[in-house]
């Protein structure tokens, strides 16, 4: 059992140095003093266990997904603009691993674009629905499951390494399974972002345990660069959302009675289904090359 005196190492810069920045959902969030990193500590060993059928349908303990699946054409077109910021840097497709696939939306994607795409996910739930599609969607833990070595082309993780217990071991199965020159792509909350920085201890993507780690460019940049990655390309894709992903986050961000009944309202009503184009500019789009 880890005592609360322990002092706090960095999963990236290894020092034992960290300030406490806040506590969320009953989780206490440090920040470290050189690379700026926030992590969740100490992490619950059962945390993996959130990823239920409840996170992609209805979260009502957690937050997930309102309806994952019911949202499939919404969230299509980031996927679209993903795909299309990868091609411009691997144009001759290939074998590609997309981590943390939950039902293979991304993955019936990259196929449909002449990609031999596979996936992993972590929830029984997520990767039974993508199988029963005729995806090829192994359930198990990414960063200790046996993959081939040298395999890949390309691995995606979308909106997924901040939920790692340990990213740093996330990245370096990446680059053992990447082939040389091969590209590793991701998307993931931004802490240095304006947003972050106005809404501090409040930002929405302060969401332990689902987020256990958030980064920003610049420490992001610091860990692929030590796993041997070179970053070919950033942006700040905008996304989309059902008007009912969207209450629910209101809800469990503002704690605010007004949203959580407007949500509940939004999951009995067609209205729930209206798309919501956004673009906060506090997520972060990365490629890098491993070399």
């Amino acid at each position: 059992m880890r005592k609360k005196t322990e002092k706090k190492i960095c999963p990236i810069c290894e020092i034992q140095s960290a300030n406490y920045f806040t506590k969320k959902n009953g989780f206490d969030l440090y920040r470290c003093k050189k690379c700026n990193l926030m992590f969740v500590w100490p992490v619950s060993p059962d945390f993996t266990k959130i990823y239920s059928k409840d996170y992609f349908s209805g979260a009502k303990d957690s937050l997930g997904y309102a309806d994952y699946e019911g949202d499939r054409e919404i969230t299509l077109g980031v996927f679209k603009t993903y795909l299309e910021n990868i091609e411009k840097h691997y144009p001759k497709r290939g074998k590609l691993l997309d981590v943390g696939s939950a039902t293979g939306h991304f993955l019936e994607l990259a196929n449909k674009h002449g990609w031999e795409a596979k996936g992993i996910e972590i929830s029984a739930y997520a990767s039974g629905i993508g199988r029963k599609k005729g995806l090829q969607i192994i359930t198990g833990k990414f960063e200790t499951f046996d993959l081939p070595e040298k395999y890949f082309d390309a691995v995606t993780f979308w909106d997924v390494l901040e939920h790692f217990e340990k990213p740093e071991t996330a990245i370096r199965q990446a680059r053992k399974i990447l082939k040389p020159g091969g590209i590793l792509v991701l998307n993931t909350p931004d802490s240095a972002s304006l947003m972050a920085k106005i809404f501090g201890r409040r930002w929405h993507a302060l969401v332990p345990p689902n987020h256990l780690h958030i980064f920003n460019q610049k420490n992001m940049g610091r860990l692929l660069a030590k796993n041997n990655f070179e970053i070919v390309g950033t942006d700040r894709v905008g996304k989309e959302f059902s008007l009912r992903f969207f209450l629910k986050v209101l809800a469990n961000w503002q704690k605010m009675k007004i949203f959580e009944k407007a949500y509940g309202q939004a999951m009995k009503r067609r209205w729930g289904n209206w798309s919501v184009p956004l673009n906060t500019r506090d997520n972060i789009f990365i490629m890098a090359k491993k070399f």
